[in-house]
């Protein structure tokens, strides 16, 4: 008997120890919980074929402790991650947000929750009908949006919600697009036109086993994040140099410049420099000169997602044959790239002749053009 209630008491003893330290869990659950009840009580069953679900989850502070739990609660509503889900990168310091996106409706649930020491729980909640041909349909309609956004009805993030949303609605938009999105957090014509630039230096300078790129991103827009999502092109890992020209140097590379991109290939180096032209995306595209901007760069995203329209955007300004000191003069701080190319001279115009000398600049390379010779 007393071995019997000896067992008893060793065994309520660990019940009591496993429900003391569930309490954390228990209450993560809950709030994962509370928030798709919320977006389901708004939207109505949370099913895979017409629910797309933007969120910032694990960028916040702290916010990956309840990443177990919403992933739970996702795919125990039936949805895919590769087709239902999108997470976005932010700053450490934002808020930690959940859109849910009814594509049939065009009803948007926004959920702001706050977490951590202190109240934990729902603090804000707004749905919008964000279906873009009702948004953008006629001047009223328009601004009466352009107000929301004024007031940040989405705390901010309009833009981003209403362009990635409706893109993800045709059916059309590229998952490996939507990876880029993750790491840009919105869906503009600057990331579409660097996937773009991606898949034209795939298909000509394919990535095969032994092949890597440096991007050298001169000039700079949102592009490069591209780069960083498709390429692991990091700075970090010595991918990926950014930085500014001036106008006068634009129009002397022809006005359109996007970058250098070097090829690696079993010791050999080419500089591939590429041009970007953004013309017949803003001429075709059906963007009007008085439109908001949320509806002519959302009417350039969808242009430049359709692969039909890519033929005439990037083009080759050269391609130059260099080697591992050309290289690595093209990273040092002080240097213009194109002017170690041949391709500008330092005061910023175009070299006509190229000096004659592929993959050597003459303003920068005096030295070592007189040592060949």
């Amino acid at each position: 008997m007393k071995q019997l209630k000896m067992l008893h008491f060793t065994c309520l003893a660990a019940l009591v120890f496993l429900l003391l330290a569930l309490p954390a869990s228990a209450e993560d659950d809950g709030l994962m919980t509370d928030v798709f009840d919320a977006a389901e009580e708004e939207l109505g069953v949370l099913d895979a074929e017409n629910i797309l679900i933007i969120t910032d989850i694990g960028s916040p502070a702290e916010s990956y402790v309840y990443m177990d739990d919403f992933y739970g609660e996702f795919y125990g509503n039936g949805l895919l991650y590769t087709k239902n889900l999108l997470v976005v990168q932010n700053p450490r310091n934002s808020p930690l947000w959940f859109a849910f996106f009814d594509k049939n409706s065009g009803n948007c649930t926004f959920i702001e929750v706050s977490y951590g020491e202190g109240e934990e729980g729902i603090i804000y909640q707004v749905t919008e009908n964000i279906n873009f041909e009702k948004l953008s349909g006629n001047a009223d309609s328009r601004d009466e949006w352009n107000a929301k956004m004024d007031e940040k009805v989405f705390r901010g993030r309009e833009f981003a919600i209403v362009t990635i949303t409706n893109a993800w609605a045709t059916g059309n938009l590229d998952y490996e697009l939507m990876q880029c999105l993750e790491i840009h957090n919105h869906f503009c014509p600057g990331v579409s036109s660097g996937y773009v630039l991606a898949n034209w230096m795939e298909k000509n300078y394919p990535l095969n086993e032994g092949v890597s790129y440096t991007v050298f991103s001169c000039p700079t827009w949102c592009k490069e994040d591209v780069f960083v999502k498709r390429w692991d092109a990091t700075p970090g890992k010595r991918g990926l140099w950014a930085s500014e020209l001036s106008d006068e140097e634009k129009e002397a590379l022809g006005g359109a410049p996007a970058g250098i991109f070097v090829v690696s290939d079993s010791g050999n180096m080419k500089a591939v420099v590429l041009g970007f032209d953004f013309d017949p995306v803003r001429a075709e595209c059906g963007a009007q000169e008085d439109d908001p901007f949320w509806v002519s760069k959302y009417l350039m995203d969808l242009y430049l997602m359709d692969k039909d329209n890519w033929d005439e955007l990037v083009y080759e300004i050269e391609v130059i044959d260099i080697d591992a000191d050309t290289l690595n003069e093209m990273k040092q701080a002080d240097t213009n790239p194109y002017v170690v190319l041949g391709l500008l001279n330092p005061a910023g115009t175009v070299n006509p002749s190229k000096n004659g000398i592929p993959g050597v600049g003459q303003w920068m390379n005096e030295p070592k053009i007189k040592a060949k010779a």
